[in-house]
């Protein structure tokens, strides 16, 4: 376990005196951090330790508008007549896969922010 204890360390920033193997996951679970760690093996992370919530919602709600404008721009071309019947069709569909990769990240990015104004108000 100590090669491990190494490893969490390492990658978490943390002393080896504050990492603890346990059984079961912390009680805390929802203001962690989880990762897996290996086989058999995940790591729990204090979230307040690790991060500036207040700090990484803003980061994030700036970001969120960006992409949203971004994709509201691709929707836009997309959504003009125009584009779609003058444009070639390779252009047009790297359009459309733009747009759908922008709307999975804007998801991803409200449930990150989400589950971090949720960690804000618990902590509070």
């Amino acid at each position: 376990m100590q090669k491990e204890k190494e490893v969490l360390a390492l990658l978490s920033r943390l002393d080896l005196d504050n990492i603890h193997f346990a059984e079961s996951p912390p009680g805390d679970v929802n203001q962690s951090v989880h990762l897996v760690a290996g086989e058999g093996l995940e790591a729990y992370l204090p979230l307040a330790d690790m991060v500036d919530v207040s700090a990484e919602v803003q980061r994030l709600s700036k970001r969120l508008a960006k992409m949203q404008a971004e994709y509201d721009g691709l929707l836009s071309r997309l959504s003009s007549p125009k584009f779609v019947e003058k444009a070639p069709e390779d252009i047009v569909r790297g359009v459309r896969e733009k747009a759908e990769e922008a709307r999975e990240k804007i998801t991803l990015t409200k449930n990150r922010l989400a589950f971090l104004q949720s960690t804000v108000l618990v902590s509070e």
